[in-house]
């Protein structure tokens, strides 16, 4: 480490006099409202759309019950009617997914 040395990040003109520092303007105390204006978060409406797709995904249930009410309906009636080609895909199917 060089103290003398010179910073990369600074560029390579840099002749090593002080940066000047604009001071930031004083506030006005009489209008605070104004302050918290300015310092507040605008999000873009992508970003807002993006909350509630999240929010919506979050709302939705991880079992749909009306589905598993309807099959096992089905299959306590003995109407539930699997072709065994279908069982086969999907076992293929997962265990090609699996692999990737």
């Amino acid at each position: 480490m060089e103290i003398n040395g010179s910073n990369p990040s600074l560029g390579p003109n840099y002749d090593g006099t002080p940066l000047e520092v604009s001071p930031k303007p004083a506030k006005a105390k009489e209008d605070s409202s104004a302050d918290y204006d300015a310092d507040r978060l605008k999000r873009s409406v992508r970003s807002r759309k993006i909350s509630n797709i999240e929010e919506l995904i979050r709302s939705t249930p991880d079992v749909r019950e009306s589905k598993i009410e309807q099959v096992r309906k089905r299959l306590d009636d003995g109407t539930y009617d699997v072709k065994a080609e279908k069982i086969a895909e999907k076992i293929i199917e997962d265990n090609l997914l699996d692999k990737i």
